[in-house]
């Protein structure tokens, strides 16, 4: 008999994450040349700036970033 595939879902989803080579370059440094220990590093990053932030303070990066953006391209357009 085959076994099925088990119930439930998965407690942790996969995530690709874009970062500027000089801050990995550092990360990785600091995880000494280790592929686990620098995806714990960059996890432990992010649940602490998560943890230590409020909503409100995460949709204002989002909102700062985007008007970053617009304000970017206007520039660019103008030019």
């Amino acid at each position: 008999m085959t076994k099925g595939r088990r119930a439930g879902k998965r407690t942790n989803k996969t995530i690709r994450l874009s970062i500027p080579k000089r801050l990995y370059y550092i990360l990785q440094g600091i995880a000494g040349n280790n592929e686990q220990k620098l995806n714990r590093l960059i996890r432990i990053i992010i649940e602490e700036k998560l943890g230590n932030s409020t909503v409100t303070e995460i949709a204002s990066m989002l909102k700062s970033k985007s008007k970053a953006k617009e304000e970017e391209e206007q520039t660019t357009e103008q030019e």
